[in-house]
């Protein structure tokens, strides 16, 4: 019985295709809600993952929302109704101007992209106040 359930769920995962990806799972809700009302079956890859730790979000690429083959052109077309389709290039944000200015000249970080670099900052930035206590506290205990 597993064996064939596992052959008819690997042949569902073949047909699946990702038509959207998301950073948050409130992002997804809405366009899986919209798709399901459509009568499209929505599946999701990667939302526990997110809703556990959001940080990893980039890392896994994404929330993944995926359709059957045969519904990918109908699914397409209504996220292109709510204004999901390609986007046009644009400038990039003040913000990610402002910290591209700032942060380029790092030596470690100049080759990095602006997103790399800001995930790195912001780790050091968390670790060093961690690594402060734990080399407080094992100094006291030695003492």
């Amino acid at each position: 019985m597993l064996a064939i359930f596992s052959a008819g769920a690997s042949k569902l995962m073949r047909e699946l295709i990702t038509i959207a990806t998301f950073t948050l799972p409130g992002e997804l809700a809405i366009v899986k809600g919209r798709l399901e009302s459509e009568g499209i079956d929505c599946f999701v890859k990667d939302e526990l993952t997110v809703q556990v730790y959001n940080f990893v979000s980039n890392a896994v690429g994404g929330i993944k929302l995926q359709v059957r083959q045969d519904q990918a052109l109908r699914a397409r077309e209504i996220l292109r109704e709510m204004g999901y389709g390609a986007k046009e290039a644009s400038e990039p944000s003040r913000f990610w101007t402002f910290f591209d200015d700032k942060t380029r000249h790092i030596p470690m970080l100049k080759s990095k992209r602006p997103e790399e670099r800001l995930h790195i900052l912001i780790w050091a930035i968390l670790a060093v106040p961690v690594l402060v206590v734990v080399v407080s506290f094992i100094a006291l205990l030695t003492l």
